[in-house]
C-alpha cells in the first residue's frame, strides 16, 4: 500500500465512529475551562446558522463581540473545502482550500469537511496540526479546533469552528487518539497500520505526542520520535527517575482488561524540570501477536488553568 492510500484510510478512520459523543453535553469529558469555553463557543456559533443560516455570519464579524477579539474567532467552510467566513483571513473568502496542508503533511481543510460527511445532524470532531500563531510567524505551533457540522434552514451544510493555539492536552484527546490507532491495528493489520502510524502526517499524533507501538516484550516497532534510528529502542527495561518500570506495570494493568492508564516521573521537554507523565495504553492482538499500543503526555497543573 503507498503512502497516499495509506493516510486516506486513516483519515477515513479519523472521522468514522469514533469521535466524541454527540448530543447536548458536549463539555463534561472535558477538565480545562478554555478547552470547555471554545466548545460552548463553536456549539452556540452551529446554533445560529441553524436558526438563521448564512444570515448569521455577519453577527460573527462584529469585532469585540463575543464571538471576535484578540485571537478568537469563528470560522466557516462548507462541505466541498471552500471557506465562506474567515475574519481573521478575509482574503481565503470564497478559496477552495482542500488541498492545504501544514507543515507535517495534515490535510487540514479535508479533516474539517470529514466531521460534516458524518450522518449525525450534530456531528462534531477536533482537528489537529501545526499553525502560524501570528501573521509571518517564523515557527509554526500547534493549533486544536473544535469543529461542528450544523445544517442550514435551506438544507445547507456548514462547517464551522475555532481554535485554540498551543491547547492543553486533555485526557480525552489522549484517549480518544490512542483508541483510534488501536482500532486501525485491529481491522487493518500491522503491517499497514504500523506504517501509517510511522508517518508524521497522521492525525493520530497531536501537540508533539506520538502514537507508539510495543511487541510483547518491550520493544519500541512504531516509534515516530526517531523515525531514522537504526537500533530498535526497548521499554522495557526503562526506570523513571523514582526507581519505577513502567512496563511492569503496563504489563500487570493489562491482565484483566485491555486498556491502562500509568504514570511515571520523568523530565519535561528540554527544561530538565521533572513531571509527572501519564501514559494511556491500549492492549491489541493483530495477525496472532500481542502489542501494546500507547501515547503519554503531561498534564496542565492545575486543571482549572484556563
Amino acid at each position: 500500500m503507498n503512502k497516499i492510500s495509506l493516510l486516506a484510510f486513516v483519515w477515513l478512520l479519523f472521522t468514522s465512529g469514533l469521535g466524541p459523543a454527540e448530543g447536548a453535553d458536549k463539555v463534561s469529558g472535558y477538565l480545562y475551562e478554555d478547552t470547555r469555553q471554545l466548545i460552548a463557543l463553536v456549539e452556540d456559533a452551529a446554533s445560529l446558522i441553524e436558526q438563521r443560516g448564512e444570515s448569521a455570519f455577519h453577527e460573527f464579524g462584529v469585532e469585540g463581540s463575543r464571538w471576535l477579539g484578540g485571537q478568537r474567532y469563528v470560522f466557516i467552510y462548507d462541505l466541498g473545502g471552500s471557506c465562506v467566513f474567515h475574519p481573521a483571513e478575509p482574503g481565503l473568502v470564497g478559496q477552495n482550500l482542500m488541498g492545504l496542508v501544514d507543515l507535517d503533511g495534515r490535510p487540514v481543510v479535508a479533516m474539517i469537511t470529514d466531521v460534516g460527511k458524518r450522518p449525525e445532524a450534530d456531528a462534531s470532531g477536533w482537528v489537529f496540526y501545526l499553525w502560524e500563531e501570528q501573521p509571518n510567524s517564523l515557527v509554526p505551533s500547534w493549533k486544536g479546533s473544535y469543529v461542528r457540522k450544523a445544517v442550514a434552514p435551506d438544507g445547507t451544510v456548514y462547517l464551522v469552528g475555532s481554535g485554540l493555539h498551543n491547547p492543553k492536552m486533555e485526557r480525552t484527546f489522549l484517549q480518544e487518539h490512542v483508541d483510534r490507532a488501536a482500532h486501525l491495528v485491529l481491522t487493518h493489520g500491522r503491517v499497514d497500520a504500523f506504517e501509517a502510524l510511522r508517518h508524521r502526517s497522521s492525525p493520530l499524533h497531536l501537540l508533539d505526542t506520538y502514537i507508539t507501538v510495543m511487541d510483547s516484550r518491550g520493544n519500541l516497532v512504531v516509534d515516530p520520535s526517531f523515525p531514522t534510528l537504526a537500533t530498535q529502542r526497548s521499554f522495557a527495561s526503562f526506570r523513571d527517575k523514582s526507581g519505577r518500570a513502567p512496563y511492569a506495570e503496563i504489563t500487570e494493568g493489562l491482565k484483566s482488561t485491555d486498556r491502562t492508564w500509568v504514570s511515571y516521573i520523568w523530565p519535561k521537554g528540554n527544561l530538565g524540570r521533572m513531571a509527572r507523565h501519564l501514559m494511556y495504553v491500549r492492549k491489541v492482538v493483530a495477525d496472532g501477536e500481542l502489542f501494546y499500543v500507547s501515547g503519554t503526555y503531561v498534564p496542565a497543573m492545575p486543571v482549572w488553568m484556563k
